[in-house]
C-alpha cells in the first residue's frame, strides 16, 4: 500500500479503464493499490444468496438490481474488509471512472488534522445534481467539510475510516439496494457521511458504465408507486435523522 492507502476497483476486462486511472494518479505521483472488482455476470448462486436479497429488494427497492450493481456492492464490500483487516485508519476508495482535480497528499494532511472524528468523506457530487450544504466546517479557504442536505449518489471516490467500515460492514450483508442509495439511508447503518467541497474528484465521462443501470428495459424499470413512496419515506429520515449527524458533530458544524 501507498502512505496515503489509496484504493481502485477495476473489473480484470476493464484495461483501458485501469491505464486511464494509472494516469489521472500519475498526474500527482501517487500510488495506488488495485482491488480486482466482482464480475456480477461470473457471480454464483451461493454467493448471490449469501449477499443479495430478493426478499429485502422488494421491501427497500423499487426494481431488482442489475448484476452489475450487485458485483459493485460486494466489490466494495472487498475493501471495506480490507481496511478493517489491516487496520487501516482510512482509505481513498476509487472507482475505475474519475478525474483527480487536486493533489490527495493536500486532502490527507487536512484529514489528519481535523478535531473529530468521522465514518466517510465523499470526494464527488455530480455537477448536474448538487447538493446544498445544511451544515458546514470550514477547514481553510479552500476547503470545507459540509453535512449535505442529502447524501449525494454515485461512489465514485470517497475516503472510509476504519470506524466507519466497521459499521458498514455490519450491516451490509445481504443487501437490497445499490451500494450509493444505501449510503444515502446512512441512519440505517449509523453512519455520518460528510462531503467535501469543493469536490476534488469529477466523474469520468470516457467510458461507458460497468453497472448497467442506463440499460434496464422498459418493463425493468420498476414500480412507480413504490419508488414514490420509498422517496417519500426516505426525505422524512434524512430530514431529521441529518440534524442528529449535526448534533453529533457540535460545536464544529
Amino acid at each position: 500500500m501507498t502512505d496515503l492507502n489509496i484504493f481502485l476497483i477495476n473489473l480484470d476486462s476493464s484495461k483501458d479503464r485501469l491505464k486511464e486511472s494509472a494516469r489521472q494518479f500519475d498526474k500527482f505521483n501517487l500510488s495506488f493499490e488495485r482491488i480486482s472488482a466482482v464480475d456480477g455476470a461470473s457471480i454464483s448462486n451461493q454467493e448471490l444468496e449469501t449477499h443479495y436479497s430478493r426478499e429485502k429488494n422488494a421491501r427497500q427497492y423499487y426494481r431488482a438490481l442489475t448484476v452489475g450493481e450487485i458485483g459493485c456492492y460486494m466489490s466494495h464490500l472487498k475493501v471495506l474488509e480490507e481496511i478493517v483487516a489491516r487496520q487501516l485508519p482510512y482509505a481513498f476508495v476509487f472507482e475505475d471512472d474519475f478525474q483527480l482535480q487536486a493533489d490527495l497528499r493536500e486532502i490527507d494532511s487536512k484529514v489528519l488534522a481535523l478535531p473529530f472524528d468521522w465514518d466517510m468523506i465523499k470526494l464527488y457530487q455530480s455537477q448536474k445534481n448538487r447538493r446544498t450544504a445544511f451544515a458546514t466546517h470550514q477547514i481553510d479557504s479552500d476547503l470545507s467539510l459540509v453535512i449535505p442536505n442529502k447524501v449525494p449518489a454515485g461512489t465514485v471516490a470517497q475516503i472510509i475510516s476504519f470506524g466507519g467500515a466497521k459499521k458498514i460492514l455490519a450491516h451490509a450483508r445481504p443487501f437490497g439496494r445499490p451500494i450509493d442509495i444505501d449510503y444515502q439511508h446512512f441512519w440505517e447503518k449509523q453512519v455520518s457521511v460528510l462531503l467535501a467541497f469543493p469536490c476534488p474528484v469529477n466523474h469520468g465521462e470516457i467510458f461507458d458504465s460497468t453497472v448497467g443501470r442506463e440499460f434496464l428495459s422498459r418493463n425493468e424499470k420498476g414500480n412507480f408507486w413504490l419508488k414514490q413512496r420509498l422517496q417519500i419515506n426516505k426525505f422524512f429520515n434524512n430530514k431529521s435523522n441529518r440534524k442528529l449527524i449535526q448534533k453529533q458533530y457540535q460545536p464544529y458544524f
